[in-house]
């Protein structure tokens, strides 16, 4: 497990020991909130993504592996795009369906939406690229600085910018050629 995941668990575990004691439903897997009666909102509904199952209300599974991360919409197509860190992946909803799952580089966490060009820009954490969607397939594979985390796009000068946390820069891509 890496230093990642242990924080990710620890912080897991200590809002569910923080909820306890005000009576809050809190379970490792299984629904939670059908039906609740809470005037400051609830999840309606949770897309599990490995069973691209449907859930009412919030639903917490431990043993999923896909750590979806980022999310970014397509006004285009409807789609969502969820970067799935622990498959290396992008899943593509359509509405409440998982449609497609896309390879992408390794560790994917940040993902924007360009909508001059139409594609998608998904920071690559593991492999130090940002890869280039259209649609549900990779186009272009371009190499960032050391481990890509968050992206977003300018629509002021068509540059996607790209925060590189190991190596302590941003990177600039031109979103008409896709070069950084």
């Amino acid at each position: 497990m890496t230093k990642r995941d242990r924080l990710i668990v620890m912080i897991a575990v200590s809002i569910a020991i923080l909820l306890l004691p005000f009576g809050l439903p809190v379970t490792a897997y299984g629904s939670q909130n059908s039906g609740q009666n809470n005037p400051g909102g609830y999840v309606k509904y949770t897309l599990d993504l490995i069973n691209n199952t449907l859930i009412n209300g919030n639903f917490v599974n431990t043993g999923n592996a896909m750590e979806p991360w980022g999310v970014a919409y397509d006004p285009s197509n409807g789609y969502i795009y969820v970067a799935d860190s622990g498959s290396d992946t992008v899943s593509v909803i359509n509405g409440t369906t998982v449609i497609a799952t896309i390879p992408v580089g390794s560790e994917p966490l940040g993902i924007a939406y360009d909508p001059s060009n139409g594609y998608i820009y998904v920071a690559d954490n593991g492999s130090d690229t940002v890869s280039v969607i259209n649609g549900t397939t990779v186009i272009a594979n371009i190499f960032v600085g050391q481990g890509p985390v968050g992206v977003a796009y300018d629509p002021s000068n068509g540059y996607i910018y790209v925060a590189n946390h190991f190596s302590d820069t941003v990177s600039v891509i031109d979103g008409t050629t896709n070069t950084v």
